[in-house]
């Protein structure tokens, strides 16, 4: 265990949430063998239990930490330096700084353990409330990042490509309200460095009014061509605070000045802006909608031969237009049809362009395909996988502007998903 003394020089009672379910402790394991035993911040695990087996958490969780590790009673009031465990057969909220025990509904239905935990630990901790969202399938702890980054907390989640199941962590992510996508041993330093810088209150750190913002939108358009303005502010807050943190800089308006002498900063605030949150075959019930429904209309009346155009606004590096590439090419194949596929897959980001045209993925898309797709539509070289010839061929990546540039036009197809993660609801 990697468990060295790291006092946490900033102030506040900071606790850490930590939500896993199915194939969660082992990441957990690894968070904590990589934590210090002395950083002055208190750890609540939830993670979804069996009822019918009383739960080992805490004897397994206390071979890895020096820390002490109790499973959590009515009552108790949460220490530094200490871990507590939810119970099995039991919810587990927090007020006033200790911990409150209640019986688990037994009808069936979603597991809310985690969103019910966030909910009060956001209103009761504000910006001292973290979150940790590791391995585990369906979407709970979701709903309650959303109430963490409302009351000025931080989330950080599991990289999708360590987890076993990628079904919480992708969720998290999608949701954007995620600060950090990290792997759980890498977690423990990145959580120790943000709670030694932390201001005393994020959101009012930033201190944004709209004229100055208008000027940074204006700066970073001069700069790069790119308008921001419709991106969901939240986002936009957390890209630019991160900046701001790195820089070092104490006000938003200080930030502001420095950016008009700095096209360099300019373009590194444009490409925060624009860091991707994509996967192939991300949300597989949208996939499943494509196949059963969507695609059965879309060729109902086409003819061997004809045209079938897609368009994929957003593309970032390619996973989604493969992704549906492949899709329509293996229900064609079932139902026997040929028709001249064509898809157009743009984005404003000729870096993610560049890199989508290659077609070349790390070994880590195992997690997210179907082993039968993988080894239809994708050839292994060395440790990487390179899409097959016939569908790379059908796929033109282009850099586009949504806002300005004409839009591709007479299409049977077109998917918004990426694009709507980012672009503003109000809307």
């Amino acid at each position: 265990m990697k468990q060295e003394n790291t006092k946490v020089t900033g102030q506040g009672n900071y606790i850490v949430a930590i939500g896993a379910s199915a194939g969660g402790l082992e990441a957990i394991h690894e968070f904590f063998d990589n934590s210090s035993v002395d950083a002055g911040l208190s750890y609540v695990i939830i993670q979804h239990l069996s009822p019918d087996y009383k739960s080992l958490l805490v004897e397994l969780v206390g071979k890895h930490t020096e820390m002490d590790v109790f499973e959590a009673e009515d009552g108790m009031e949460v220490k530094k330096n200490c871990v507590y465990v939810i119970p099995h057969k039991k919810l587990l909220t927090i007020s006033a700084g200790k911990l409150k025990l209640s019986d688990k509904s037994l009808e069936k239905g979603p597991n809310t353990a985690i969103d019910s935990f966030l909910f009060t630990l956001a209103a009761d901790k504000g910006h001292e409330a973290i979150a940790i969202i590791l391995s585990g399938t369906g979407t709970d702890g979701t709903k309650g990042i959303e109430k963490i980054k409302q009351y000025g907390g931080m989330v950080m989640v599991q990289d999708p490509a360590t987890a076993k199941f990628d079904g919480m962590p992708n969720s998290a992510i999608v949701s954007e309200n995620v600060d950090y996508i990290l792997p759980p041993e890498l977690m423990p330093a990145e959580l120790y460095e943000y709670v030694s810088v932390a201001p005393a209150d994020p959101i009012k750190k930033l201190q944004v009014n709209e004229e100055l913002l208008s000027d940074l939108f204006s700066l970073v358009h001069r700069c790069t061509g790119w308008d921001f303005n419709f991106y969901k502010r939240p986002t936009i807050f957390r890209r630019i605070n991160h900046r701001m943190t790195a820089g070092g800089f104490k006000t938003f308006k200080e930030y502001v000045e420095y950016l008009h002498n700095s096209s360099d900063e300019c373009q590194e605030l444009s490409k925060e802006f624009l860091i991707g949150v994509t996967k192939f075959f991300r949300d597989k019930p949208a996939f499943d909608v494509l196949k059963k429904e969507v695609f059965p209309e879309m060729i109902r009346d086409k003819e061997n031969g004809d045209p079938v155009k897609i368009w994929i606004t957003a593309c970032s590096t390619g996973e989604e237009a493969y992704s549906i590439a492949i899709l329509l090419d293996d229900y064609l194949s079932t139902i026997n049809r040929i028709v001249n596929v064509k898809i157009f897959a743009t984005d404003i980001d000729r870096r993610a362009i560049e890199t989508a045209g290659k077609g070349i993925y790390s070994e880590e898309i195992e997690n997210s395909i179907q082993p039968d797709l993988l080894n239809r539509y994708f050839t292994k070289e060395g440790s990487n996988y390179t899409v097959v010839p016939h569908i790379r061929k059908q796929i033109v990546f282009a850099s586009h502007n949504l806002l300005k540039d004409p839009p591709f036009i007479k299409n049977d197809l077109i998917s918004c998903r990426n694009m709507l993660i980012y672009m503003d609801s109000s809307l």
